[in-house]
This record gives structure tokens, C-alpha cells and sequence, in this order.
């Protein structure tokens, strides 16, 4: 299932188990949001359109964090009139984590289970964005779930992603991610300064 949403005066197609970037929301880290602008839910070959809203359609998200984008520079001239002005911007947003889309034609998305909590999985030396969606469609969307996970069971859930994840080693996941849901910070710190993308050398 996904949904086509309105936040911040533009608008997004997102998918359960999906993060993104949207213009600040403000809301502290961690909190639950409910989006109720939505224009249009799909699944399948089933397409809802609002007249501008679908009644009855949220978005349930989490905010993971808040931040700043890229620096976009900006250079104004005008000619033989020795007027030059430089200015940068960088423009705030908010990243969301898509956790669960209800509406009228299939009631509640089942790609992602509902969770009260999401961490930001990229911390962990060797996950990117595409594993971190990977492991929160199985579940495991906190550091204390990818520590009481097994290497085993990983690498299960990478086999299952398809082929180009085959090249991952979750052999220290677990471990980071032990630190990280304790808070140690300094312990973290100092293993993945030893690893090279997320292995022992």
C-alpha cells in the first residue's frame, strides 16, 4: 500500500517502512504524528483519489530526527554596475519514519508492523538506508531488537532482500547495536573506529 500525502506545502508518495525528508515539523525526536492530509491511497490496482482528501486516510509516522540540508549557494550579478551578493541557505527538515497507512480500501498497511519506537539503524557501521528499510520491514526497527537478533537470522533477512544485499556482513550488528541501546556512546565510539564498513580487518 502506499499514500500520496501533503506536508509542509509539497507533496509525497511513501510506503510503509519508508524514511523521509520533509520541511520541519515541530515535534520533538520520537514522537508519534498522525498525517491526515492525504490525496490519494493506492494498493494494488486499487487507486483512491480525494476530492482533495480520501476520507478516513492517515499516515502514522515517528520523527527520527531533526536537521539541515545542503548548503545551496547563491550568486546575484548584475552587469557593469559592480554589484555582486553571495548568500547561502540550508534548508530545515524533518526525517520521518513511515509506520503504518489506514484508509477506507485496505484498512491498515501490514508492510511494516506498528512500532512505538524507531532508531536510526544508519548509526550501525555497514547499514545504509536500503538495509535499515530491509530490517524494519522484518521487525527490526530498534537497536535492542537488532541486538537480540542473531547473525543467523540477518543474514536470513539480507538473503531475503535479494541478491545486491548479499554482500553485507552483519557479523558485528548485534554487537554495535548492544552499545547503542545502552547509551555508550564512547564503547561505540571505539569499536566501529576499529571496523571497515561494519568489519573486523
Amino acid at each position: 500500500m502506499y499514500a500520496v500525502i501533503k506536508t509542509g506545502g509539497k507533496q509525497y508518495k511513501v510506503s510503509a517502512g519508508e524514511k523521509l525528508k520533509v520541511e520541519q515539523i515541530p515535534a520533538d525526536v520520537g514522537t508519534e504524528i498522525v498525517i491526515d492530509q492525504v490525496l490519494a491511497v493506492g494498493e494494488g490496482d486499487t487507486l483512491s483519489i480525494g476530492e482533495p482528501l480520501v476520507s478516513g486516510a492517515t499516515v502514522s509516522a515517528t520523527i527520527l530526527s531533526h536537521g539541515r540540508g545542503d548548503k545551496v549557494r547563491i550568486f546575484k550579478m548584475r552587469r557593469r554596475k559592480h554589484y555582486q551578493k553571495r548568500q547561502g541557505h540550508r534548508q530545515n527538515y524533518t526525517e520521518l519514519f513511515i509506520a503504518r497507512i489506514a484508509s477506507a480500501i485496505g484498512s491498515t498497511s501490514a508492510d511494516v508492523p506498528e512500532v512505538r519506537r524507531v532508531d536510526d539503524l544508519e548509526k550501525i557501521e555497514g547499514i545504509g538506508p536500503q538495509i535499515a528499510r530491509l530490517l524494519t520491514a522484518a521487525g527490526i526497527a530498534t537497536f535492542a531488537q537488532l541486538a537480540a537478533t542473531s547473525v543467523e537470522r540477518l543474514r536470513e533477512v539480507l538473503d531475503a532482500g535479494g541478491r545486491k544485499f548479499g554482500i553485507a556482513d552483519p557479523g558485528t550488528w548485534p554487537e554495535q547495536a548492544a552499545l547503542a541501546a545502552k547509551g555508550d556512546w564512547d564503547g561505540f565510539k571505539a569499536l566501529t573506529d576499529a571496523l571497515v564498513a561494519g568489519k573486523r580487518t
